[in-house]
């Protein structure tokens, strides 16, 4: 009888085990997502100040080099124009750059920061684009933004010109920010945005005061 009772109360207890588990899995199944979306967030925050940072050093630099980006001036004039590095786009600023992990996207899982300016390269430590035409006497151009962003031809530097009226084909990819992106203008503002918003943006600095607008892409020596 007794044998009876103790096996009873096991198959009991084994039972409410069962349920428990069951319930927590559940549990697990509603706030995993929510954490996972938090974490997301936190991300696109962290990567909007490491880019709002950005803009305040390359600002500082362009303020003491007529206006103008590193890119927007030869290497006789103190630029990065026409560097086989394509680093040098950030590296040239790097005194007025807090340092170089500041470069890198805590959401962009393909790259790593870098601990010094000597060793960061394009190919493994930088999650932003450069906009080539973008000067800081036009506010509204695209400095940087996260690389992410696909259209205008495709490969490393996509473009898109003021004839194109409507027909602006940028887009952001489902890589680092589930299909959005960070956007950095020559007023020193970064902007978090959807597709839509990135081609308003890219309208807007091409009525802002220039032609063209290139997004330059991390890479290796060009």
């Amino acid at each position: 009888m007794n044998l009876t009772r103790s096996a009873r109360s096991i198959a009991f207890t084994l039972i409410e085990l069962l349920v428990v588990i069951a319930i927590i899995a559940i549990l697990a199944g509603l706030l995993l997502p929510s954490l996972s979306s938090g974490k997301s967030k936190a991300h696109s925050v962290d990567c909007l100040n490491r880019l709002k940072q950005v803009g305040i050093g390359l600002r500082l630099w362009a303020n003491d080099n007529s206006d103008k980006f590193p890119w927007a001036m030869s290497i006789k004039e103190g630029g990065t124009k026409d560097s086989p590095e394509w680093v040098d786009h950030f590296r040239f600023a790097s005194n007025q750059l807090a340092n170089a992990a500041v470069l890198t996207c805590p959401a962009d899982r393909e790259k790593q920061p870098s601990l010094t300016w000597q060793k960061l390269s394009a190919d493994f430590n930088v999650s932003f684009f450069v906009g080539m035409d973008a000067r800081e006497s036009y506010p509204q151009t695209i400095v940087a933004g996260d690389r992410n962003v696909f259209g205008g031809g495709g490969g490393l530097d996509p473009s898109w010109n003021k004839f194109l009226g409507d027909s602006i084909d940028a887009a952001w990819e489902d890589t680092i920010h589930r299909n959005k992106g960070n956007i950095l203008t020559a007023d020193g503002s970064a902007h978090p945005t959807t597709t839509p918003q990135l081609r308003e943006l890219i309208s807007t600095s091409l009525g802002g005061g220039t032609t063209n607008v290139v997004f330059s892409k991390p890479r290796g020596i060009l």
